[in-house]
């Protein structure tokens, strides 16, 4: 009974909290389209801040004081939101919350032992924090992609973990209702970065080789978007840190794709990856993630305007 008060709880804020910020903070935080926008005219961002708000909310009500150590990156993303932060700045900031959540949670012995492998080991998973944070950033371009996506990860997580974070999916859900096409609000570098530091966490939450690695494949569909995009340019000789619209989800957009149709099919192929996912078996996700690198060239294929356009 008290479980599904808090439940309720959360959904209630939710709605009070997006109802309060579209009605007046969205006046001043308006994302005005660019050349490699999916959007036109300006629709009100930094939504992500009720994420935070509803994540603090939740780990006070649950005692879990650690996990605020998952806030500074969304209050830096919604600043950034704001006053369009440097981005050596970003990345500097990211980096110090990602390695303290890192030693905070995770059993890797980093100070106990400084063994070479074990320097090497904690080097990649602390590169696997900065990839995941900027991923889910990057693939936040068109309405409702990243927040059904990941909220289909955290509810499966949530679901598997005695309801470990539930309230994240919980607040994902409602935002939907504004985010999906034709999206209300943007969720922001206050809640993409936010949510890609609640993957990393999520990845690494058992400190167990085989339930990150299954983690991992399960968003595929969004990693390997950004990462075949970046080894693309990177064989272009283009400067990845620049803005682009390269993305396969941008270009098949572009080539005339709904919004609601390219997040419904990430979505439909998240949705089959978190289903295997529990029987815990790699070569299974492996296979699985492999369809849908394969189901992604047949996007590219026949529905997505070229790579070099």
């Amino acid at each position: 009974m008290l479980i599904a008060k808090e439940l309720v709880l959360y959904i209630i804020l939710s709605l009070f909290f997006f109802k309060i910020f579209y009605k007046y903070i969205s006046k001043y935080i308006i994302d005005r389209p660019v050349y490699r926008s999916s959007h036109v005219g300006d629709i009100p961002t930094s939504a992500g801040i009720i994420f935070l708000l509803i994540y603090t909310i939740y780990v006070l009500l649950n005692n879990k004081y650690r996990l605020l150590i998952l806030l500074p990156i969304g209050i830096i993303g919604f600043l950034d939101d704001i006053f369009n932060i440097k981005q050596s700045y970003r990345f500097c900031f990211q980096s110090i919350n990602i390695f303290l959540t890192f030693l905070l949670f995770f059993n890797f012995n980093f100070f106990s032992d400084l063994t070479f492998f074990n320097i090497l080991i904690s080097l990649l998973v602390l590169f696997i924090g900065l990839t995941l944070v900027n991923i889910i950033n990057f693939m936040d371009g068109i309405d409702g992609l990243v927040a059904i996506n990941m909220f289909l990860i955290l509810l499966n997580y949530s679901l598997s973990n005695n309801l470990d974070l539930i309230a994240i999916p919980i607040v994902l859900f409602v935002f939907l209702f504004y985010n999906w096409s034709p999206a209300k609000i943007f969720m922001g570098d206050s809640g993409s970065t936010f949510l890609g530091l609640l993957l990393f966490y999520i990845t690494f939450a058992k400190n167990d080789f085989n339930s990150a690695v299954i983690v991992l494949l399960t968003t595929a569909p969004l990693l390997m978007d950004s990462l075949i995009c970046i080894l693309r340019r990177i064989r272009n000789k283009e400067n990845i840190f620049l803005p682009h619209k390269k993305h396969l989800y941008q270009r098949l957009y572009q080539k005339g794709m709904k919004h609601s149709k390219v997040s419904t099919i990430y979505a439909f192929c998240t949705s089959i990856l978190l289903i295997f996912s529990h029987t815990n078996n790699l070569i299974i996700m492996t296979s699985l993630a492999l369809f849908v690198f394969i189901i992604g060239i047949y996007l590219e294929k026949y529905h997505a305007l070229p790579f070099n356009f």
